[in-house]
């Protein structure tokens, strides 16, 4: 916050440079400048802090934002309106709205003056405060923000919205049924707050509730559905990235192919999570996506010699060594994102990714003959059955090191 703050004569400024496309809707100045009327720096920085946001809300609000434009319209509602010009009859408030509205797009003028007079509620008013509150993680919260802004998009205020409307904004939507599902239930879940809020009517019902989703009809031809890799596309992979002088990435794909793991729970194996287990030699995933997916997964003689020099080699005790945490604390991310690369590179569409080599280890012991009990318990997917699912230990490390040996490539 420093580098927003001058001290001239004793008395800090806050101060920001106005963006060249945006400087004709300040009559050409460069830079913003306001008194913090103090002395103390500490205090200036926070002062600064509100009156630098509020500045680039009105820049994103100039460049087309809805979020921002209907954040600096509701600023105005605790606002007083001031004197009235016996002329006009509008007060220091009306003025004030007029004068922020002229700059904005035609679009966007009508919503900022229903919101400003308090005619309306901003859709996303309560955002934040909603993410602040929600006690799930921060990648959980992103993908909410962005399916609840998307949503906003169509409707700027809550008085647009409408069951109908709601379900043409659903027809237009192309992604899947599951993924659809999710992002609504996002909102969903923001209007509930919203009436916890009381910025709907208790009496009225959330009008995100109980919505009926269907499967959007895709041709074959567009159809993202993922398949299998076959065993010579495991190999052209694997060749690929050795090419690349991409050794990590190679090392990476032979231990899914013999594995089945997810791609986070590979990466996040540390060198201490290879064990023992009845004197089968095993990878122990304890942090996984699911309850079922934490498991022992015995190392296939084909990646034996590989388990063991990715130990000698490791220098930050992580099986795969080098890589970094994302901000969601994902060791996979960068990794991750050369695979993608590289196996477009290769001619392979959407409809194959990393989590395909869960498909391809769980096609090769199903075609191998080995139960789907102990399938599972190798690739971590949950049983269905009563008994299996619900009251049995599991399949020891022999049984599965014995099906693992059938994986082949």
């Amino acid at each position: 916050m420093s580098n927003y703050i001058l001290l001239q004569r004793k008395c800090w400024y806050a101060r920001l440079g106005i963006p060249v496309e945006l400087r004709p809707h300040f009559n050409g100045k460069r830079e913003l400048k306001e008194t913090l009327k103090t002395s103390d720096q500490r205090v200036a920085e926070l002062k600064a802090m509100k009156l630098v946001g509020g500045w680039k809300m009105q820049f994103d609000a100039l460049r087309g934002s809805v979020y921002a434009s209907q954040a600096l319209a509701a600023d105005f509602l605790p606002h007083p309106d001031g004197r009235v010009n016996s002329e006009t009859g509008m007060s220091d408030k009306d003025y004030a709205i007029e004068a922020q509205a002229d700059a904005l797009a035609d679009g966007q003028k009508r919503a900022f003056y229903e919101v400003a007079l308090g005619r309306a509620t901003p859709t996303l008013l309560y955002l934040d405060k909603f993410l602040k509150q929600w006690e799930v993680e921060q990648k959980t919260k992103d993908m909410a923000q962005t399916a609840i802004k998307r949503v906003a998009d169509n409707f700027t205020t809550l008085e647009m919205i409408t069951v109908p409307l709601i379900y043409q904004m659903i027809d237009a939507d192309t992604n899947r049924k599951a993924t659809k599902e999710k992002n609504y239930g996002f909102v969903r879940q923001y209007f509930k707050y919203l009436k916890r809020m009381q910025a709907i009517p208790q009496d009225k019902p959330n009008p995100f509730e109980d919505l009926d989703f269907k499967q959007p009809k895709k041709n074959a031809a567009t159809s993202n559905k993922r398949t299998a890799f076959t065993a010579a596309e495991v190999k052209k992979l694997m060749k690929a990235a050795a090419d690349k002088g991409d050794a990590q990435l190679m090392n990476l794909i032979q231990l899914a192919a013999y594995t089945g793991a997810r791609i986070e729970e590979l990466c996040s194996l540390k060198v201490t999570d290879v064990i023992k287990v009845d004197r089968v030699n095993c990878l122990s995933i304890t942090d996984a996506k699911t309850e079922a997916g934490n498991r022992e997964v015995p190392i296939h003689p084909s990646i034996a010699d590989l388990v063991k020099k990715l130990i000698e080699k490791s220098a930050d005790g992580y099986l795969f060594s080098g890589l970094t945490f994302n901000k969601y604390m994902k060791r996979s991310n960068a990794i991750g994102k050369r695979f993608g690369h590289m196996k477009t590179g290769q001619g392979f569409g959407k409809g194959h990714v990393f989590h395909c080599f869960r498909n391809t280890v769980a096609t090769q012991l199903e075609n191998a003959g080995v139960p789907e009990g102990v399938a599972a318990d190798i690739v971590g997917h949950e049983k269905k059955t009563m008994t299996y699912g619900l009251y049995s230990g599991g399949t020891s490390a022999k049984i599965k090191y014995e099906a693992v040996k059938k994986i082949k490539y």
